[in-house]
């Protein structure tokens, strides 16, 4: 069986917290042996550490969700918390962190108000500088937001040694944006978008196909995006096995080489 990783999911929002035991014997059963949860508050950071320390097969990034800086309060005490759990050793990422202009309540792109786009950037700046610190990789959302998040990056000089800075995860940009962010040390985290055969997701194929196999990650963002032929269902870690044979296809390569490729990448990037 084909050894997968789930490199993003968030075993801690519901349904899945109700059983993250059963998601992650299922995904065993699917040959997914390790999975990152995702943090994204305070309080889910906390949880996701807990989770990590109690399943063996799960690591744990934390961060602050760029949507959630309106209500954060005090930066500076937030990026203390962040510290102080950053010391538990399953924890290998500073993530979710970045940029969303996209503002669900009026559907239009592009709404969200001046002050809150200070206030993500603000929040992202504070992150980016803490895993600088920690020397521990990112794993980024943007989301309407390209030119704010390269004109951030451009200015951002973190090293980690040998390993790319981080990972864009659910990609939604174009051959150029991923190029970009390539060249900037970054990794591409595709979901299952690349499964759904809609024209405005073309784009986002073409991307995975485009971009070299050994800068790709894969990943559900389960419970949300279920790839086909789960779509409109819970997405759970074992679907990861979807999105490999999705982009196998796509790349007309073995499913063998997908999964052990982006394997090696998920390890390399995250140190597990």
């Amino acid at each position: 069986m084909n050894r997968l990783i789930d490199s993003h999911c968030h075993l801690d929002f519901e349904p899945l917290s109700e059983d993250i035991g059963g998601a992650i014997e299922r995904a065993g059963r699917a040959g997914v042996v390790k999975m990152i949860n995702i943090g994204t508050s305070l309080h889910r950071s906390r949880r996701s550490v807990e989770i990590a320390e109690f399943y063996p097969n799960v690591w744990a990034s934390i961060g602050l969700h760029p949507q959630d800086a309106g209500e954060l309060g005090e930066i500076d005490t937030a990026i203390n918390t962040l510290r102080d759990l950053a010391k538990n050793k399953r924890v290998v990422a500073i993530g979710e962190i970045g940029l969303d202009y996209y503002s669900a309540g009026s559907g239009t792109k592009g709404s969200i108000s001046a002050e809150g786009k200070e206030k993500q950037k603000s929040l992202f700046i504070a992150q980016l500088k803490l895993a600088e610190e920690l020397k521990l990789p990112v794993i980024v959302h943007v989301r309407d937001a390209w030119d704010d998040f390269f004109s951030i990056i451009g200015n951002w000089k973190l090293e980690i040694g040998n390993y790319p800075v981080g990972v864009v995860h659910c990609f939604t940009g174009d051959e150029e944006i991923a190029e970009k962010l390539i060249k900037r040390g970054f990794y591409i985290g595709f979901t299952g978008f690349i499964t759904f055969n809609q024209d405005k997701f073309e784009h986002i194929r073409k991307s995975a196909v485009a971009a070299p196999l050994d800068r790709i990650l894969i990943e559900t963002d389960a419970p949300f995006l279920a790839p086909e032929p789960h779509r409109g269902k819970v997405n759970e870690p074992a679907y990861v096995f979807e999105i490999a044979q999705r982009l196998a296809d796509l790349r007309g390569v073995a499913l063998e080489e997908v999964a052990e490729t982006t394997t090696k990448n998920t390890e390399k990037l995250f140190g597990i």
